[in-house]
């Protein structure tokens, strides 16, 4: 065995051509792109790190201009507390002036601060036009109030920044305000504050970044974000909550620590929260108040470059894996000049020479022993030929066997529907298809005494013969039961216990079998789990009655079925049907289902129950293309109208 494997035109190929090759290709690659991707990891990290640190770093420097300003007229006031309020106000307007960022800006002054007959002073200025209103007559006493950036910086002593809030005093704009005490000495004086445009401040960060960003304040409020919209309106937390990541809380809390870095959050879908895939959060710390910036960016936009590289290690792979080929062809060639004497011998056979053979074999390797099994096979092919002979006749009498069961069974199946009654009682009509030469499923009817009439529908499970034997064996039960006056749920207990007895290969049925009184109407059934029928009224409403009264047919022992009634109204229609319409599948895959089976109901509810019977046949055999993947068995029993001359 170990020779025939060594001289093998197989082995040969594997060890001197492609083993070394694809060793030395999937070597250099892997290391290559190892490199590369590790490479690229750290470069992305370093780079957006460094991104969001300038970030961060120009918008504490913006913030640090802006608190330049409200100390220095703080320091101002406390070194000149006799001005004037014209003198303040002009003070004021000097400072809207010298940032853009600057919304308003306010003193106020602590009571009777500036003049003994003046107790609260607050002057603030804002927007464009540099609008001027006094604080004091708009939101009353602010030292005990609601102004709490007043009070805060009164009671710290020291500068504060307040949270984002929505100015509705002036132009209901989203603000922070940066306040300051003003002391003369060690005496505080007031509070001289600057309110910071929040828009603006998000502005100036779209500018210069294309990814997401989010500045959050101390609490996690956003104070700026990329969509305008989440400002005051949200927070991380919430974001957090939305996302339900417990690697995303973890990030977050890092960003609220004050903490920077930059994380990767694992594939996965956020809803609207944030964009799909794997997503790049950069943080950073602003020193100037303690709020944080985060910046995020999908994978996708950052490993482009990546992809390039990788494309173009790719491209070499194919290049090398082109040459591979070439070589392999070229010693292919020079190896398998031999298979030329069996090709010759195939051509023979071709062209309908059976008689050929192949001569002079020496070789030992796999070309000799498939000279060898070629020589064999001409001669099994020569017996192969006549035994298909003998197995195409007799097939043609499978078929016709087939053929002949089917008649058969359709002979037991009724098909006189007009003789059972006049125009007066009811009509009746059924439809049995099989999916294949002959069916499981079956329908039957007949008349028990001259006004009550006797239905049963059924499915035995499988297809093929032996459903059809089963269908044959509970079509004979279930009719000579009915015969000897029994009820419904009697005559189904009774075909569960003799079909459970008999049954082989574990063939089941489910069932519906009805006794329709003609004088009033009135259906009594049992159900043993087959699908309920649907009643269509003379109005067209479609509606399903009959559920089951009981479990499958020959299945379990000592089952009990139930007898139910309902009624059918002069004009209305019950059709009972097989699960080959609601389950019947196109094509591609897709059910017909029942919704469908109650809509074409409804349009087609006028017609005769012949044409309804027929027209939803035809609708089920088009929707699978005439390939019928089960068997379609279809009754339907209509309660006629009384006559127009009946009065």
């Amino acid at each position: 065995m170990l020779i025939k494997l060594l001289f093998s035109i197989r082995w040969k190929l594997i060890v001197s051509l492609f083993l070394p090759l694809l060793l030395i290709v999937g070597v250099v690659m892997g290391l290559t792109l190892r490199r590369v991707y590790e490479g690229a990891v750290l470069t992305l990290t370093g780079q957006q790190q460094r991104e969001v640190e300038l970030l961060a770093n120009g918008l504490d420097r913006e913030l640090q201009a802006v608190a330049v300003i409200a100390d220095d007229t703080a320091r101002f006031l406390g070194q000149q507390p006799a001005l004037d309020a014209q003198a303040l106000v002009a003070l004021l307007r000097g400072s809207l002036a010298l940032n853009p960022l600057i919304h308003g800006a306010g003193l106020a002054f602590e009571p009777f601060a500036l003049r003994a007959d003046q107790r609260l002073f607050a002057p603030y200025v804002f927007g464009a036009d540099t609008t001027t209103l006094d604080l004091a007559a708009e939101v009353g006493d602010y030292t005990e109030g609601g102004t709490a950036w007043y009070r805060e910086v009164r009671a710290a002593g020291r500068p504060l920044w307040s949270e984002p809030r929505r100015d509705t005093l002036t132009e209901a704009v989203t603000v922070v305000t940066y306040a300051v005490p003003i002391k003369a000495g060690e005496r505080f004086i007031g509070v001289a504050s600057l309110d910071l445009r929040l828009d603006r401040l998000g502005e100036l960060l779209a500018a210069g970044e294309s990814a997401q960003f989010m500045v959050m304040s101390r609490r996690g409020r956003f104070v700026a974000h990329s969509d305008a919209g989440q400002v005051l309106q949200a927070s991380l937390q919430d974001l957090v909550a939305a996302v339900g990541s417990p690697a995303f809380q973890s990030i977050a809390n890092r960003i609220l620590a004050g903490e920077r870095g930059v994380a990767v959050l694992g594939r996965r879908a956020f809803a609207d929260a944030l964009p799909a895939g794997k997503l790049w959060i950069s943080h950073a710390p602003i020193p100037i108040n303690g709020w944080s910036l985060a910046t995020l960016t999908a994978e996708a936009q950052l490993v482009a470059p990546i992809r390039a590289q990788i494309e173009l290690a790719l491209l070499g792979l194919g290049l090398t894996m082109v040459l591979i080929f070439v070589l392999v062809w070229w010693m292919s060639s020079r190896l398998t000049r031999p298979i030329k004497q069996l090709e010759a011998a195939v051509s023979e056979v071709a062209r309908g020479r059976l008689d050929t053979h192949i001569e002079n074999i020496r070789s030992t390797d796999e070309l000799g022993r498939l000279s060898r099994g070629f020589n064999r096979m001409l001669k099994d092919l020569k017996k192969q030929i006549a035994r298909q002979s003998q197995q195409e006749t007799a097939s043609k009498l499978v078929e016709q066997e087939l053929q002949l069961a089917r008649e058969t069974q359709r002979s037991l199946l009724p098909g006189d529907f007009a003789a059972l009654h006049g125009p007066q009682d009811f009509t009746l009509h059924a439809v049995n298809q099989a999916a294949r030469h002959v069916a499981g499923d079956f329908f039957d009817y007949f008349l028990v005494s001259p006004g009550t009439l006797v239905f049963v529908i059924a499915d035995v499970s499988g297809k093929g013969l032996s459903a059809a034997l089963v269908m044959a064996v509970t079509r004979t039960m279930v009719r000579d039961l009915a015969q000897s006056g029994r009820r419904p749920g009697e005559i189904l207990r009774e075909t569960n216990e003799r079909l459970r007895e008999s049954r082989r290969g574990g063939a089941f049925v489910t069932l519906f079998l009805g006794s329709y009184h003609s004088a009033s109407g009135r259906v009594t059934y049992a159900n043993g789990g087959h699908l309920p029928p649907y009643l269509i009224s003379s109005t067209g409403e479609v509606a399903t009655v009959g559920e089951a009264t009981g479990t499958i047919v020959g299945m379990l022992e000592q089952q009990d079925y139930q007898d139910a009634e309902f009624t059918l109204q002069p004009g209305d229609t019950l059709l009972l049907h097989t699960d080959g319409y609601p389950e019947a599948r196109s094509p591609a895959g897709e059910f017909y289902g029942t919704s469908r089976i109650k809509h074409f109901l409804q349009r087609h509810a006028r017609g005769s129950v012949r044409e309804l019977c027929d027209a939803i046949t035809a609708e089920i055999a088009a929707f699978q293309h005439d390939s019928l993947s089960d068997d379609l068995t279809l009754l339907a029993l209509r309660r006629s109208a009384p006559s127009v001359n009946a009065a």
